[in-house]
């Protein structure tokens, strides 16, 4: 049965009945029409229904007819805008204004001018009458005998304008019908119609009779689905079979294959899509395919090629638009779609793609996607194919199927779109992995895997000046790889490079990312310290040097007196201890140290230390006593203002010069600072004394 669709027109709520709601909605509402439903062999042929050229402007309560070359012409409504489509172009066109507009009024169309008459002038009906011509402008005509507006409009074969029922400049519906003679420039009343009405659409069979279908009889806002026809020659109304869902504000047409189209308008206040058709010769009603939106109050006509074609009208939503819709051509045979025209099968990645792909056929063929990538979308009435290539399934020979269809069948097309792999992007993250004396490693991040298989390539940049303020970079190839790192050796140790890399893919070459990197060098040995100091001498001591390239010899070197330069001490030390001699005492002093590798590469220094030599000075002992564990303990104070290393020695014959031995050696770090004889206990008398070198 198809699916009805009707929209509330002032809660904006869009209501879809299928075929059994349909039923059980006319039963409820349109009782005694609901039997002409039953039987799916009641619908008619489909049509199918396509976006035409939009309107100028949005409007509605316009008045539809057809110029003397065959255009349809849009005149009156809520616009003073007249506009003309020929059937075979994209656009519409403008003629001069029509400045008398008023919504809802008749127009009839000939000999190179259009009579537009009734209508509501925004304060009432009026019953002025004009005759515009594009070209001659706009002349007033013998008004109607009464003012009318939401009339229904004809005109028979001599171009006589006929204005039925429509309401009076009080708002009440009308029975009572005239015509205008050209011949003679007047109105004269025909027979009335059987009951009042108004808002409804009227149309002329191209011989005798004129039809009106629905429509309001009074101001109840109840839709009648009445449908008379009025005979030209006899001036006689007959009723015939009623619609199947009673109307007002639809718009009607005869078509080309010569039944009468009632389309939209309201179905107990709302708006409806539904299209209607009858049979003059079997007076049977069956209804089509939809119209794709909700309309009332638009206009209707048939075009040159046979198609149907509504303009404008007031949405779902209360809102005028300017849409246009065609069916496909009436007066021709049904045939399947055969493709005419193919798409493009070349694309680039990330960038817009747009092809189009067009059949022929009757109905004209709608298209979908049956196939294809993540995207991809065909427009349905035009083939219009749109998609952005994305992502590495969407790279190198990607295929989509799309079908053009109608109901005379269907044809499909299957075609491959090739997308090259995009460029790669110039390298990211390029930095040091690892160093060594002689070698660096180098690393980056991959490429996006939608690049393809990718080479990089290091180069050292040598940048030159030209003349003039001139010049540039220049690169020399030292090597590539296809992993993400890339190792250079045979360099020079503790040195600084620069280097630049470049990726090469199937879609071309990326800029120039750059690093600069240093090698390592022997590492400055740590934790200098001194380790005794006498007037005339110190004695340092320091850790290897950390690595990773091996020290195999030290240089020692010092500052006098702080004066410059420096004074090399010794350069040759292979321990990690020295002791400097032939100080001066008194004497201010800074020392450091550095290493050398096997290749004579030599290490920076390291953190200095400070000292003085302390001038000769007698120490002394004092407070002597017994110790813990048979040991004799005893305290010691340097002379002088600096301390140094001071030995202590014992005798047990003190006037023996020979008989002193050394107990002790030391650097005091207090003063005074104590000292224990451990073996004391093993002397009967033991004497000590404290010498300062």
């Amino acid at each position: 049965m198809g699916i009805f669709y009707l929209a509330a027109k002032k809660r904006q709520i869009t209501t879809v009945l299928n075929s059994k709601q349909l039923q059980k909605f006319l039963s409820r509402a349109l009782v005694g029409i609901a039997p002409l439903f039953v039987g799916a062999g009641l619908c008619a042929a489909p049509l199918t229904w396509f976006p035409g050229p939009s309107l100028g402007t949005a409007r509605s309560g316009a008045a539809s007819t057809v110029s003397d070359g065959g255009d349809n012409l849009l005149i009156g409504g809520d616009s003073i805008v007249v506009e003309e489509l020929a059937a075979t172009n994209s656009y519409w066109t403008y003629q001069s204004p029509f400045l008398y507009s008023t919504v809802a009024p008749g127009a009839v169309g000939g000999g190179g001018m259009v009579i537009v008459y009734g209508g509501n002038n925004g304060t009432s009906s009026t019953s002025a009458v004009f005759s515009y011509s594009p070209s001659d402008g706009t002349t007033p005509l013998a008004s109607m005998s009464v003012a009318r507006s939401e009339l229904g409009y004809a005109a028979d074969r001599s171009g006589n304008a006929y204005a039925l029922g429509g309401l009076d400049d009080s708002g009440q519906p009308l029975a009572s019908a005239e015509y205008f003679n050209q011949d003679s420039s007047t109105w004269a009343a025909i027979a009335s119609l059987p009951t009042a009405l108004y808002d409804f659409p009227t149309v002329f069979d191209g011989a005798n009779y004129i039809y009106t279908f629905g429509g309001f009889t009074d101001t109840s806002g109840t839709e009648t689905a009445t449908v008379l026809r009025y005979s030209i020659n006899a001036n006689t109304w007959t009723t015939l079979a009623p619609m199947p869902v009673a109307v007002a504000g639809s718009a009607a047409t005869l078509g080309s294959d010569g039944n009468f189209y009632v389309v939209g308008g309201t179905s107990g206040g709302v708006t409806a899509n539904l299209v209607q058709v009858y049979n003059a010769v079997s007076n049977a009603w069956v209804t089509s395919t939809p119209l794709p939106e909700g309309l009332t109050a638009a206009a209707m006509g048939t075009d040159s090629l046979g198609r149907l074609i509504v303009m404008g009208g007031i949405d779902t939503n209360g809102n005028d638009v300017s849409d246009v819709w065609r069916s496909q051509q009436l007066n021709v045979a049904d045939i399947a779609p055969a493709f005419v025209s193919y798409p493009s099968v070349a694309a680039k990645y990330l960038a817009p793609y747009r092809a189009s792909i067009n059949a022929s056929g009757n109905p004209q063929p709608t298209y979908v996607l049956v196939s294809g990538p993540t995207g991809m979308q065909v427009d349905t009435y035009s083939g219009v194919i749109t998609w952005t290539p994305q992502g590495l399934s969407q790279v190198g020979a990607v295929s989509a199927t799309i079908r053009a269809t109608n109901y005379a069948g269907y044809a499909d097309w299957s075609f491959t779109i090739n997308v090259p792999n995009p460029p790669p992007a110039t390298p990211t993250n390029l930095h040091l992995v690892s160093a060594t004396e002689t070698s660096v490693t180098i690393g980056w991040d991959p490429e996006s895997p939608v690049v393809g298989p990718t080479t990089y390539r290091l180069f050292i940049p040598h940048p030159y000046h030209g003349p003039r303020g001139g010049g540039g970079v220049t690169y020399q190839l030292i090597g590539s790889t296809t992993s993400t790192s890339i190792t250079i050796s045979n360099l020079t140790p503790n040195s600084s490079y620069g280097y630049a890399l470049n990726a090469t893919a199937p879609g071309g070459t990326s800029g120039y990312a750059s690093v600069g990197v240093q090698t390592l060098g022997p590492q400055p040995p740590a934790n200098l310290r001194v380790t005794g100091i006498t007037s005339r001498s110190i004695s340092l001591a320091w850790d290897p040097s950390p690595g990773p390239a091996p020290v195999v010899r030290y240089e020692i070197l010092g500052w006098i007196g702080g004066l410059f330069p420096t004074i090399e001490y010794g350069s040759n030390f292979t321990s990690t201890a020295a002791t400097i001699t032939g100080l001066t005492p008194g004497t201010y002093e800074e020392w450091t140290v550095r290493g050398y590798d096997a290749g004579g590469n030599v290490s920076g220094f390291a953190s200095g230390v400070y000292a003085v030599n302390p001038v000769p000075s007698p120490a002394s002992l004092s407070s002597g006593a017994p110790a813990a564990g048979g040991g004799f303990r005893f305290n010691v104070s340097e002379g002088g203002n600096s301390l140094q290393t001071v030995s202590i020695q014992a005798s047990t014959d003190p006037a023996d010069p020979n008989s002193w031995v050394q107990i002790g050696s030391l650097l005091p770090t207090t003063n005074p600072f104590s000292f224990t004889d451990t073996n004391a206990s093993l002397f009967p008398m033991r004497f000590y004394r404290v010498v300062s070198p």
